[in-house]
């Protein structure tokens, strides 16, 4: 069976969204990716570099004169998350597809995800929702409160009656209201989903621990082994393998290292994790961007974060520094060069 994704990204995250299709190549036997690009240089070099079982979508496709207004009043991050639920409308109506997974343009497999797709169809379900994960503690009501159970990361839409029927509602609650801040129970596209599953009897939870792993909940996990290319990972006592790692928050700053954006970086064993993990995605990044410079003369040093400005008083990590004292741990765990990982 093909499995059938979609993604949007433009020109910045097109590093990114290479990395993450070089991943699908490699884990994926049988796929199909609907790409998105949402600028002409986006859309320009996917569709010159012809990749194979790629089909790229120029974002006027899906404008309308609501869209058009709604992107002059939102954020480019926040137009992003307002057209998610409209591509996969697109890919489900337009291209004729059965179903369709949404995936991140900043995850990666390390396994196939072929598992967690059938777990859903064989729940004879025609929505799939990925859990945030996040560690049951003084901050995870906070969690869930502000930012939502489930995380718009894999979300798999059925092209049924009670899938579009879903897929409509969130829909028309994004183009209502899609911003970047807490306001009466909403934060942009990722609280929907909270009512869904109390609402339809349609809507699964995942429960492949493999799906979901992520900065907010790394810590949480054990890493076991590698092997044969796999990641297998425990948490209390389940064992499973690692399907898709979610590198949200990660930031290129501008004194040369990158931002990591974990919410526990000093907890025992994250530095072997980190190595593992994100090692084989530096490397892939910086393949990516060497290629993208010199082929298309695309530089992405104005990505490049200000380092006060991402390690500010109002940053998490920064949080957890100044409360439990780890100021050494700072350099230690986030410290990590563009060209590779140091020795730790």
């Amino acid at each position: 069976m093909t499995s059938v994704f979609c993604t949007l990204f433009d020109s910045n995250y097109l590093d990114k969204g290479l990395a993450l299709y070089w991943s699908m190549k490699k884990h994926i036997k049988d796929f199909r990716l609907y790409v998105f690009a949402f600028d002409n240089k986006c859309y320009k070099i996917l569709t010159d570099l012809k990749l194979k079982n790629v089909t790229v979508i120029h974002l006027r496709e899906i404008m309308t004169p609501a869209l058009q207004q709604i992107q002059k009043e939102r954020t480019r991050a926040e137009f992003c998350w307002t057209c998610t639920p409209i591509v996969i409308e697109y890919v489900l109506i337009k291209c004729e597809e059965d179903i369709c997974t949404y995936i991140d343009a900043d995850i990666y497999f390390f396994s196939s995800p072929a598992g967690i797709i059938k777990e859903i169809v064989d729940k004879e379900c025609s929505v799939g929702l990925v859990r945030h994960g996040f560690e049951r503690n003084c901050t995870y009501g906070e969690g869930i409160f502000k930012l939502g159970k489930y995380c718009i990361q894999f979300n798999t839409f059925l092209n049924n009656t009670d899938g579009m029927q879903v897929l409509e509602e969130w829909k028309k609650d994004c183009l209502d209201w899609c911003y970047y801040r807490f306001e009466d129970g909403k934060l942009g596209d990722q609280k929907y989903p909270d009512k869904w599953r109390l609402k339809y009897t349609c809507v699964y939870e995942v429960q492949d621990l493999g799906a979901g792993v992520a900065p907010w909940n790394l810590h949480l996990y054990t890493l076991l082994e590698k092997r044969d290319g796999s990641i297998w990972l425990a948490y209390k006592n389940r064992r499973f393998g690692l399907v898709f790692y979610h590198f949200e928050g990660m930031k290129y700053l501008s004194n040369g290292k990158v931002y990591l954006s974990l919410w526990n970086p000093c907890q025992r064993g994250t530095g072997r994790k980190v190595r593992l993990l994100y090692g084989e995605y530096f490397d892939k990044i910086k393949l990516i961007r060497v290629f993208l410079e010199d082929t298309y003369q695309i530089s992405f040093s104005h990505m490049t974060a200000d380092v006060e400005q991402v390690l500010g008083t109002k940053n998490l990590l920064k949080q957890f520094i100044v409360r439990e004292g780890l100021f050494q741990g700072l350099e230690k765990w986030i410290g990590y060069k563009c060209n590779g990982l140091k020795n730790m």
